[in-house]
This record gives C-alpha cells, structure tokens and sequence, in this order.
C-alpha cells in the first residue's frame, strides 16, 4: 500500500477453482464439444425432413420445426466456442503461472495503491474489490460557495487553498471549473468543482481546508503584512500604535489574502500605524502586565 504503479502493471494473479461446477477450461470444452454434436444431430434430422417432405411423406411444420432447431444448436455452439475462446485468450494475455490457469489484475490506471484487499490463499466471489489505486497527479477540489456569490466564484482566476498547520495557503491553478447549479441540502451552499494539478503531491485525497477564490474584483480596503495579523483562539488581531510606545490591541476581520498582504474590513482605518515587526513581543509584554487591550514596551 502506497507504492506507485503504472496502468498495465502486475497486482496479483487469481486462480480460478476448478470444479464440476465451475468455468474451468474442461468444463468449457466439453460444453462445445455437446454444443455441436447436438447442431450435427439437428442438421441430420432436417435434412431427414426436407426429403420426407419432398416425397410428401411429412407435413411442412415438420421440416419448419427441424431449421428452428437448427438455429437454436448453431446459437448454441457459437456461444460455447466464444466463452472458450475468450478464457484461452485472457490467460493467454495475462497468464504465465506454471499451470496456464491463472488470471493476472492489472493496475487499471497509472497511480497509487490507497488499498489492498487481497490476501493471499483467500478465497473471493466475482465482484469483490482486491486493489484500489488513486490518480493523485491531477484531482478535484470541491468547494462550498455561498448562493449569493455563485455567479462571482465561477469567473475566478487563480485558487489557493488554506490547510490547518501549514503557514502559507498552497497555491493552485485552476484547469476547469464547473458546477452542477444545485444548492447542497445540507450545507445550503453551491458545491464548486474546481480540477486542478497536483503533481508534486501537496494535495491529499480527502484533505479539507479553506479555499481562497481570485476572481480579480478589486475592492479598497485596508492592508497590512501578514506578520501583523496574530492569532489567538482562533481569533485574528493586530496591535495599533496609538501614543508614543502605547499599543492597542484590535480584533480584525480578514476578508482576503494576496501574496504578503492581508485585507481587513474591521478593525483597522486607513492613516492608522500598525506593528508590523515584534508583534507577539508586544503581545507577550501586555500579557505579563496584564493589560490584554493596551501595551506599553520600553
């Protein structure tokens, strides 16, 4: 699990179990051979039944029964030598075990292993999953847009998604983006689905985390670094320089993010001076005097 494969690649091998019962080749073989001694036996007996009939010795319902049987045996036999024909050519193209009897599972598509449900010496029904390998180099985030910026989101031009732990939002580049028009009954939002790369693996099937959205409307705003803005449960804030080395602490409303900067909508005024460098000092000086509104550092 987790190894990367190719499409073509070898999994495993599958015996078939031979018995009575069972598709196995003798069992396949002889279905034919029965399959076109019935067809022969057929075809004798209309030949029978056209000659009777010419010597008027046979109604022509008689002769009409015989080619119906004919052609039922002849389906028959088609059908048999093509369910043989197809297991010959499956081993032929996939086999290589010592007894010829086995099927190779190959890898579907190029990819990872995510999981291996084999075992082996396991016995398995037709239809059980074995291998489930996913194709990470270019996935699909789905992203939840509130109705009233539907229309909005889909012109964006750029995308970034926020993960928990990282410090910088990876930034994506949008290939196709699409949407089915239909408001999520649970979430009451649009599910946009956005295909992007993901070829040096950053993004991980199943991850969650915020998704930035450019869609190159400008708005004025206030801006500040990023290094101004601090966190505390989960709250953003900023210190505000409102005399001489007195700091005032400010709730914030981050609303964007592009590169270095942040943009605001409370908090900040355009004119006002914020700490840009030796913020979480400032910080640490008015938790130690107690003072979470207002700092002063000397």
């Amino acid at each position: 699990m987790g190894d990367r494969v190719t499409a073509g690649q070898e999994l495993g091998r599958l015996e078939p179990r031979l018995s009575s019962g069972g598709e196995d080749r003798a069992s396949l073989d002889a279905a034919a051979t029965e399959a076109q001694t019935t067809l022969d036996g057929a075809r004798a007996d209309l030949a029978r039944a056209e000659r009777l009939f010419q010597e008027r010795a046979v109604p022509g319902r008689r002769v009409e029964d015989a080619r119906r049987a004919v052609a039922v045996a002849e389906a028959r036999v088609t059908a048999a030598r093509a369910r043989l024909a197809q297991r010959d050519e499956v081993l032929r193209s996939g086999g290589g075990a010592a007894s010829g009897n086995a099927f190779v599972l190959r890898a579907p598509i190029t990819g990872r292993v995510a999981d291996v449900f084999a075992a082996l010496g396991a016995s398995y029904t037709e239809g059980t999953p074995l291998f489930r390998v996913v194709q990470g180099d270019r996935v699909e985030l789905r992203a939840q847009v509130p109705p009233s910026e539907a229309d909005l989101a889909r012109t964006l031009t750029a995308v970034a998604l926020e993960v928990p732990g990282r410090s910088e939002p990876i930034e994506l580049v949008p290939d196709h983006i699409h949407d089915a028009g239909v408001i999520d009954p649970k979430t009451r939002a649009l599910p946009l689905q956005i295909e992007v790369e993901n070829r040096s693996g950053h993004l991980l099937l199943g991850q969650t985390g915020t998704a930035i959205l450019y869609t190159g409307r400008t708005q004025r705003m206030p801006v500040v670094p990023k290094e101004a803005v601090l966190t505390e449960a989960g709250r953003p804030f900023v210190f505000v320089q409102i005399a001489g080395e007195r700091f005032a602490r400010r709730p914030v409303d981050v609303v964007s993010r592009d590169g270095g900067v942040v943009g605001l909508r409370t908090g900040v005024a355009p004119g006002e001076r914020v700490v840009t460098r030796g913020a979480y000092e400032i910080q640490l000086a008015s938790a130690a005097k107690g003072l979470p509104a207002e700092g002063h550092v000397h």
